[in-house]
């Protein structure tokens, strides 16, 4: 099923427009987030974050699970949801450590400001086995196409949910190799210098995984260890794996 508009409002190209004014933008996130949030899903406000300097909120825990990568994005689109990309998630996971920290501030989508003790809630959800842990897919497919590495990702749901349909780029320069990396990343989520160290510290680094040709990313938290994971295959399944949903808004005048 194809989406082009929310209640009555055509959306076609909003969230890839989205992507290329983040770009050019360096707001204070803090500003950005305090102002009031019109959210045009219909998602429960105190269940999703919004993620500091963008117009996106995620939601606290994985939703849709035991479905393979396909099957996510179909049920995500039919609900006016998407997938997060590295792009999105990785510097979420980072935000939400600083918040920890007291650097900044998080606000739920209703405009809430988070408490310190469920920022730490979060960020021991995203970076250790609480709960359980958390296992989510990104939206990320790696290809290798006459020696150039591609990353689609921004993925659309076509023909009557029987295809999607992303955005193909050239992969930037990242780390290509399995290992522990620090936690920066370049402008499509992925990290760029490896860690000094040779185990997981929560909050210093993570493990990570390369991309490989077909694959598609996830993260997961569980005992010892927090992983990026681009070499999964995008038929697998679990019942523990979903992903943590987002969705778009606007600010309200």
């Amino acid at each position: 099923m194809k989406f082009n508009t929310y209640f009555g409002k055509k959306v076609e190209g909003a969230y890839e427009a989205y992507l290329e004014r983040t770009k050019q933008e360096k707001e204070d996130p803090e500003l950005k987030t305090s102002q009031i949030f019109d959210v045009r899903a219909d998602i429960k406000g105190e269940d999703y974050i919004r993620i500091p300097n963008t117009n996106i909120i995620i939601a606290r825990q994985e939703q849709y699970k035991n479905k393979d990568w396909a099957d996510t994005h179909y049920a995500l689109a039919e609900n006016g949801l998407f997938m997060p990309s590295p792009k999105i998630f990785m510097p979420y996971f980072v935000q939400v450590r600083d918040a920890v920290q007291g650097k900044i501030k998080l606000y739920t989508a209703d405009n809430r400001e988070v408490p310190r003790d469920e920022a730490e809630e979060l960020w021991k959800y995203l970076s250790t086995s609480h709960k359980g842990g958390c296992w989510t897919w990104l939206d990320a497919k790696f290809s290798q196409e006459n020696n150039a590495w591609k990353m689609t990702h921004t993925h659309k749901v076509i023909q009557k949910g029987k295809e999607l349909k992303g955005k193909a780029e050239t992969l930037e320069s990242c780390i290509r190799e399995d290992g522990f990396v620090g936690l920066d990343f370049n402008s499509q989520g992925l990290p760029i210098k490896k860690s000094s160290l040779s185990k997981y510290k929560q909050g210093e680094n993570i493990q990570y995984w390369h991309p490989r040709n077909g694959t598609v990313a996830r993260f997961d938290a569980e005992s010892g260890r927090v992983g990026l994971s681009c070499f999964w295959n995008p038929r697998y399944s679990n019942p523990a794996l979903g992903v943590f949903s987002c969705a778009e808004g606007a600010q309200k005048n």
